[in-house]
């Protein structure tokens, strides 16, 4: 089943986990409840986290203060 066009501007992020953190990705995946792959269960996770940051006023409920380049 096809998912239907993310309705917020994306942008491509490059990780590099250490290989128990991505064992344990790919075990989250096999479960299918935060993704099917590990790069979904990394980005659903890493959403998690953001909102419970917000949730706990860490980060600004608003968004980003700043638009960041993506430099290289």
């Amino acid at each position: 089943m096809a998912r239907e066009p993310n309705e917020n501007e994306s942008a491509r992020l490059y990780i590099r986990p250490s290989a128990n953190v991505r064992a344990y990705l790919e075990e989250l995946a096999r479960l299918g409840v935060h993704g099917t792959t590990a790069s979904e269960v990394a980005k659903t996770l890493v959403g998690y986290e953001i909102e419970r940051l917000m949730r706990e006023d860490i980060l600004d409920k608003r968004g980003p203060r700043r638009k960041r380049r993506n430099v290289r």
